[in-house]
């Protein structure tokens, strides 16, 4: 026995990759992310700025209290502080330095003053790296200018301002220091971003949980719509989609996904009844044909000719049903009726030239309008042959049938009514929506046809986007009507001017009710 490979069934969706509500979800913390981090990092680097600006500031302000000391004068006009060490002194005593602020005043390089009270100090008995400091404040000290710069002394990074102060008549030199330690308040923004981030982090772990939730209720109709489409059969057209409730896209995506299933399994339920309805329809005419030569004697000259006139009758009926099923197919084709600019009288009254032809009845055009329409000739000639076949078919030799054709006002603006009205036997009120039907005939009729002549007429109406009305009596007649909107070539349709077919090339009396 032939080994046989098992048949690999696709993956789930959610196998082939990340499923629909891992990406929003994915996207969604993805795009919080960012506009934390983008905030918190343009928020931070602009209090970091704020910061340096306000410890700047603050130096400055020492500095500008020396200047005003330095500059103060009495009652003569005289300068109250006349040398160096005075206005060292003065400013010094007078300065309230900040938080983590420190003031340190030194005239010819030797610490001389110093606030009362301070957080920390820069040199002095028992300081780590005076000396140092020192050393340092002379080689960044110029003599005649103030610098500001940023110093890193025994663990601190100190923002520095040193100015050259001279008096006039006092050959000492002064040197006004005053320095900020920047650790404590970076590090309390520090501290800041890191309880920003933690918070951060926390909300998007918050966010992320209920928005796992949130998708998972709202996809929950495409998880259901993607099990159907995984267990949905042509055997099994039943299953419907649950559609939730409210007016978003993914209800309206539930709602069409229903209405989809429901037109294919409304179509493959037509399908099968026409194969059947075929199938019966062909069958008898084979029938008929095989039992006929089947008991035909061959010898006999006279039954030999009775059964050909029989088998060619059979195969004839045969032919036109296969031809009106060619058409119905064709229907289906968006170039089934193809318009075009038609003269509206000469195409009724070519169609209605041919209609003698089906049979002895009393023939009559009671009116038709003029004008250029859009519409297939072919498609309208066909139509009314089919009608005026039928009329013939159900009524008696000598009788009327008439061929009416108007420009009515409809609903949706003018319409062309081309109607076939018949003195025959009449539809009763039950069949008169049923013979548009395929292989549906009415009883009564004295010959049979293939039942597809008036779901052609229907197809022929409703290709050139209008329908086929029906008005009958039992016992006194039938009017059918073809119902068109009456298009121009002003309308915006266009047409091809060239010419058309005269005609079908059916049969007139291929096709009944």
């Amino acid at each position: 026995m032939p080994e046989t490979t098992p048949r690999r069934l696709p993956r789930p969706l959610s196998a082939r990759g990340w499923s629909v509500r891992t990406r929003v979800l994915s996207t969604v913390v993805l795009f919080m992310a960012m506009g934390l981090a983008v905030t918190g990092v343009l928020t931070y680097a602009a209090q970091f700025r704020v910061l340096e600006e306000r410890l700047q500031s603050e130096l400055e302000q020492e500095l500008s209290e020396l200047e005003l000391i330095a500059k103060d004068t009495d009652e003569d006009g005289e300068y109250e502080h006349e040398s160096v060490d005075e206005v060292l002194r003065a400013a010094t005593t007078s300065a309230v330095p900040s938080d983590n602020e420190t003031v340190l005043a030194l005239i010819d390089g030797v610490p001389a003053y110093k606030p009362f009270q301070q957080d920390f100090e820069l040199v002095g008995e028992g300081v780590p790296g005076s000396a140092e400091m020192l050393a340092e404040i002379e080689r960044l000290h110029v003599p005649g200018r103030t610098v500001t710069t940023t110093v890193q002394h025994e663990g601190r990074d100190l923002r520095m301002l040193i100015a050259s102060v001279r008096v006039a008549g006092d050959d000492a030199e002064g040197i006004f220091v005053v320095a900020a330690d920047v650790g404590p308040p970076q590090a309390e923004l520090w501290r800041s971003v890191a309880t920003f981030t933690v918070m951060s982090l926390l909300a998007l772990l918050v966010a992320a949980v209920l928005a796992y939730l949130v998708t998972g209720r709202m996809l929950r109709p495409l998880e259901s719509l993607r099990e159907a489409t995984e267990q949905i059969t042509v055997d099994d057209l039943e299953r419907r989609v649950p559609v939730p409730e409210g007016r978003d896209d993914i209800a309206a995506l539930a709602r069409n996904f229903n209405r989809m299933l429901a037109r294919i399994q409304a179509g493959f339920v037509e399908q099968r009844r026409f194969m059947s309805d075929v199938g019966h329809e062909l069958r008898t005419p084979l029938t008929i044909v095989r039992g006929t030569l089947e008991t035909t004697d061959p010898g006999d000259p006279a039954d030999v000719r009775e059964a050909h006139e029989i088998a060619i009758d059979e195969l004839d009926r045969m032919g036109r049903v296969v031809g009106d099923l060619s058409e119905l197919a064709a229907s289906s084709r968006p170039d089934f009726v193809r318009p075009r600019r038609t003269d509206l009288g000469d195409a009724v009254r070519s169609a209605f030239s041919r209609l003698p032809h089906i049979g002895e009845r009393e023939w009559v055009l009671e009116r038709t309008p003029e004008g250029t329409v859009l519409l297939d000739q072919q498609r309208l000639t066909q139509a009314l042959v089919q009608l005026a076949a039928n009329a013939v078919r159900y009524s008696e030799p000598g009788t009327r049938i008439a061929v009416i054709a108007d420009r009515v006002a409809g609903p949706a603006g003018p319409e062309l009514h081309v109607a076939v009205r018949d003195q025959g036997i009449g539809i009763a009120a039950a069949d008169q929506e049923r013979i548009f039907e395929r292989f549906t005939r009415v009883e009564g009729a004295p010959g049979s046809g293939s039942g597809l002549g008036l779901p052609i007429v229907r197809a022929i109406a409703e290709g050139h986007d209008g329908e086929v009305r029906v008005e009958s009596t039992l016992g006194e007649g039938s009017t059918f009507t073809l119902v068109l909107p009456w298009r121009t070539p002003a309308d915006g349709d266009t047409g091809d001017e060239s010419a058309v077919s005269e005609g079908p090339t059916e049969r007139p009396g291929g096709s009944s009710r």
